[in-house]
């Protein structure tokens, strides 16, 4: 019987933290809403501006459409030797038209994980990484650089 208790008095302080945990748990596990940033410019023009961008990072285009207005890149794979893993980041943008005009993108970034003594590889896509506002940065500085440089063929 005082078995049976104690089991009792440790399950509800097990239990007395639950709905906190339960949000933390359901946070984990559900999809990671992409960052979205507008920017002034037919979706093609954006198309190309963002592909740019992603080289000028020092990623490399793995996959890229016009047609589905998608593109996706790689970072470059860094290695420790001392924790025995590789880390590379992978971007996914996805461009819609909004207006006449104005394009959105939105991104995504996942970090894969390849680690031989926790079982191999594994992704986690990422929430905040301070890559969101760099890219978006570099991929404005494209756009205006790209219409200065219209704008001058221009005149």
């Amino acid at each position: 019987m005082r078995s049976f208790v104690s089991l009792l008095v440790l399950s509800g302080l097990l239990l007395a933290g639950c709905e906190s945990m339960t949000e933390r748990v359901q946070e984990r596990f559900a999809a990671v809403a992409p960052k979205v940033r507008d920017f002034d410019g037919e979706q093609r023009t954006v198309y190309y501006a963002a592909q740019l961008a992603f080289k000028r990072l020092d990623f490399v285009l793995t996959s890229s459409s016009l047609g589905s207005a998608h593109i996706e890149a790689g970072s470059r794979i860094h290695t420790s030797e001392a924790f025995g893993d590789s880390r590379q980041l992978v971007a996914q943008v996805h461009l819609s038209e909004v207006a006449p005009g104005r394009t959105e993108v939105a991104l995504t970034l996942q970090e894969q994980v390849e680690n031989a003594s926790l079982g191999g590889p594994s992704q986690q896509p990422l929430r905040e990484h301070a890559f969101f506002e760099t890219y978006f940065a570099t991929l404005e500085a494209v756009l205006l650089e790209q219409s200065a440089e219209l704008a001058a063929k221009k005149n």
